[in-house]
C-alpha cells in the first residue's frame, strides 16, 4: 500500500492542492472581513454570506487535510466543492450587481475552475485511484 506523503504526487495534484490552498486563504481572508462587515453593518444578508464563507472554507480546509489519503471520494468532493464555489460566486455576483461577463473572470470563479480542470486529468485520476 502506498502513502500518499511517500509517492511522488503528479504535477497537475501539487497544483490543484496549492490553488486549494490559497482559496483557503482567502477564503479566511474573506470570511474575517464578512464578519467585520456582518457586525458593524447589522444586516441578515451581511450574516448569510458570513455563514456561507465560513461553510465553504471550512470543507475546503477539510478537504485540503484529506487530500493526501488519496481517495476517490476525496477527488469527487473537492471537484463538487468547487463547482458549488462557482455557483455561489455567480449567484453574489448576480445579486449583487446584475450577471456579466467579467463576472467569470473573479478569484471566485477562475481559481476553483482551475481546479476542477486540474483534477479531472488523467494523472489526477490515476493518482487518486491508487
Amino acid at each position: 500500500m502506498t502513502n500518499g506523503k511517500l509517492s511522488r504526487w503528479p504535477l497537475t495534484v501539487q497544483a490543484a492542492h496549492f490553488l486549494l490552498a490559497l482559496e483557503l486563504l482567502l477564503g479566511v481572508i474573506g470570511l474575517i472581513l464578512s464578519i467585520v462587515a456582518a457586525v458593524t453593518g447589522m444586516r441578515l444578508a451581511l450574516w448569510g454570506l458570513a455563514v456561507l464563507g465560513a461553510t465553504l472554507t471550512g470543507l475546503t480546509g477539510w478537504i485540503l487535510a484529506r487530500f493526501p489519503k488519496r481517495e476517490r471520494r476525496v477527488r469527487w468532493g473537492a471537484t463538487a466543492l468547487q463547482a458549488v464555489t462557482i455557483a455561489s460566486s455567480l449567484v453574489i455576483a448576480w445579486i449583487d450587481s446584475g450577471f456579466a461577463t467579467r463576472s467569470l473572470l473573479t478569484p471566485g470563479v477562475l481559481l476553483p475552475g482551475l481546479v476542477i480542470a486540474m483534477l479531472l486529468t488523467p494523472a489526477a485520476a490515476r493518482w487518486f485511484d491508487r
